[in-house]
């Protein structure tokens, strides 16, 4: 008898204990929704699972609660969490997968058993839509593993650090969410005292797990400009525009008025001298410069730069690198011969956090490792 009051008591204080939570978490994060998508998502997220949880507890002091139609109920609305959930983990792998329209899609697939069963009332369509999640939660699983593959590559492949960027950390965070749900069905298949407080520790520890990542993730916000074919930049007008697709060949088709080519031209010439003048400050020592981060330095919009840097046949880490790279050789050059020099400290010095990004854009812009380059150096001083 004492341990059932005491598992009983347990659950109590752990349900009340992880409403809580949950509620200061929604609260946190909702100033933050603004920040990034992958906020928005996660505050919407974070404010269904709080109602989820505050619902329990009115359902708790209601008489119909032991009512076994309520509660298949609750377990249907408790279920509807997944698309929310997988959309979370979509949005950081992939920044702009999840559209109103593909989320909306997600809550109404749910939806469907919830307003099927309130017809049927029929105990197979809580295990169906169990599969459902089931179903769904795997192939979302899925999804974000390959999107996180991309997403990481592209990080590696164009930017000289990787720490805070990297989505490496939502592939664990997407087996702690499996191994919830996996919790959740086990608890409520068979409720228990001790089940419940189970749970909600459980659900405490997971969050504060995704929290602590995801606050520190930074969203790179031109990662939404790279497709498999190149840079997409988006106009003024709203018309994507392919990467390379010039100011001189919007003239020659006649895409522009004169006024508009005019424009385009000083405005060409003016992101052409606050460029010279910023790289000769040598902002690109900088590892964690942006595209966002160069434009607000000259005092223009990342579009506009995008669309200036592609007039010229290079990428924004493409433009950047090459700078860096630049740097590096002064370095070089300027070593004696016999002077023990470390590879990762030059590309430190030259705005490098990657020594793999950094071996990689050297071969690219003078065709060989930085070793040989060196090593010829040496070879001509001598």
């Amino acid at each position: 008898m004492l341990e059932t009051l005491s598992l009983e008591a347990l659950a109590h204080y752990t349900r009340g204990m992880v409403t809580m939570f949950f509620i200061l978490w929604t609260v946190n994060i909702f100033r933050l929704r603004h920040q990034s998508s992958m906020m928005m998502v996660m505050t919407i997220t974070a404010s269904y699972i709080t109602f989820c949880f505050i619902k329990d507890v009115v359902f708790l002091f209601t008489p119909s609660s032991n009512q076994p139609v309520i509660e298949g109920m609750v377990s249907l609305i408790d279920i509807l969490c997944t698309p929310f959930i997988t959309a979370f983990f979509l949005e950081t792998t992939k920044p702009g997968f999840i559209t109103a329209k593909r989320l909306l899609f997600g809550i109404l697939l749910f939806l469907l058993p919830v307003a099927t069963y309130i017809v049927i009332q029929n105990a197979i369509i809580i295990q169906i839509t169990f599969a459902l999640s089931l179903l769904f939660s795997v192939t979302g699983f899925f999804f974000t593993l390959y999107f996180a593959m991309r997403y990481d590559k592209c990080v590696a492949d164009n930017y000289s650090y990787t720490r805070g960027i990297s989505v490496t950390w939502v592939i664990g965070c997407a087996i702690a969410y499996f191994s919830w749900f996996a919790i959740y069905y086990l608890c409520f298949n068979d409720t228990t005292w001790a089940s419940e407080a189970i749970f909600d520790i459980f659900s405490i520890v997971m969050w504060i797990f995704l929290w602590n990542f995801s606050s520190k993730h930074q969203v790179i916000a031109e990662m939404l400009e790279m497709e498999p074919t190149g840079m997409r930049i988006r106009t003024d007008a709203g018309r994507p525009q392919e990467a390379g697709e010039s100011i001189s060949r919007q003239e020659a088709t006649g895409t522009t008025k004169p006024a508009e080519v005019r424009k385009l031209t000083a405005k060409e010439n003016f992101l052409t001298h606050a460029l010279a003048k910023k790289m000769e400050e040598k902002v690109y020592l900088n590892p964690k410069l942006s595209l966002n981060d160069l434009a607000l330095a000259i005092g223009t919009n990342k579009s506009y730069l995008s669309e200036y840097l592609n007039s010229q046949g290079k990428s924004f880490y493409d433009y950047i690198n090459e700078y860096r790279i630049a740097e590096a050789c002064r370095i070089f050059d300027a070593a004696q011969t016999g002077e023990r020099i470390s590879i990762a400290n030059v590309a430190t010095r030259s705005g490098f956090n990657s020594i793999s990004s950094f071996n990689r854009y050297f071969y690219k812009i003078k065709e060989m490792p930085p070793t040989v380059y060196l090593r010829l150096r040496f070879m001509d001083k001598s």
